[in-house]
């Protein structure tokens, strides 16, 4: 990877320099990302830079004493998201056909959520606006309600459940037919976690890593059976 940075006092052209040049690398056909810094936060000319370097280049992060961001120019999944996340919860907002975590079901009217997979709905509420919002107490409600029920799968939609696809085992789950548990993707002889976050195996991957793994370090001085625990730090 070919690296360069760009620096000097405030409106010495930085951010101009830097904008040609992003402009002319990916205009010769390389994906160029821009790591970008801020004393004080992205809001104002700061924010506005960062919206240019965001329109022409393939990744961008920032970061700043009081925030730090990553934004690609393309689709990404949740599941590469994720691991970036150092977080207790998630909170998903849109993603109808993410099926592999429950959902709340803003509604309008009766008969307004066919569209939205009610059977993966923890619960319904009505539309709101800015004007009329729920209640304190009904947001409290809320939060007690994911705390105690929300959860996530790896959504490999590997059918080692039983089921064809991981939307099927979440309906289960919020319907108390199964538990999230029950899962074994994450159930395997292998784990691994990326920063915390558990990354999701199709069973037959994770046993097949873990014969070949365990066959390896058989081969090492001080072997004996028993669990295994490998940790990999893949740089600062």
């Amino acid at each position: 990877m070919k690296a360069i940075s760009i620096v000097g006092k405030k409106k010495t052209g930085k951010t101009t320099v830097g904008l040609a040049l992003v402009k002319c690398l990916t205009d010769r056909g390389l994906k160029v990302g821009v790591v970008k810094h801020s004393h004080h936060g992205f809001d104002g000319i700061e924010g506005a830079d960062t919206e240019e370097y965001k329109a022409i280049a393939s990744a961008v992060a920032a970061y700043s004493p009081s925030q730090s961001f990553v934004s690609w120019a393309a689709e990404r999944t949740v599941q590469d998201m994720i691991p970036l996340m150092d977080v207790d919860v998630i909170v998903m907002e849109g993603g109808n056909k993410v099926g592999w975590l429950p959902r709340i079901i803003m509604v309008r009217e009766d008969n307004d959520d066919k569209e939205f997979y009610p059977e993966l709905a923890l619960k319904q509420m009505p539309a709101c606006t800015r004007e009329t919002p729920p209640s304190p107490a009904e947001i409290e409600k809320l939060a007690d309600l994911v705390l105690e029920k929300g959860f996530i799968l790896p959504g490999l939609n590997c059918g080692a459940c039983g089921r064809e696809f991981c939307m099927d085992f979440v309906a289960d789950i919020i319907a108390g037919k199964a538990r999230v548990s029950g899962c074994q993707a994450k159930a395997g002889s292998m784990s691994v976690t990326c920063n915390g976050s558990e990354l999701g195996f199709n069973p037959f991957v994770s046993d097949i890593l873990s014969a070949g793994i365990t066959a390896m370090l058989r081969q090492l001085k001080g072997f004996v059976p028993g669990d295994i625990e490998i940790k990999i730090k893949s740089g600062s």
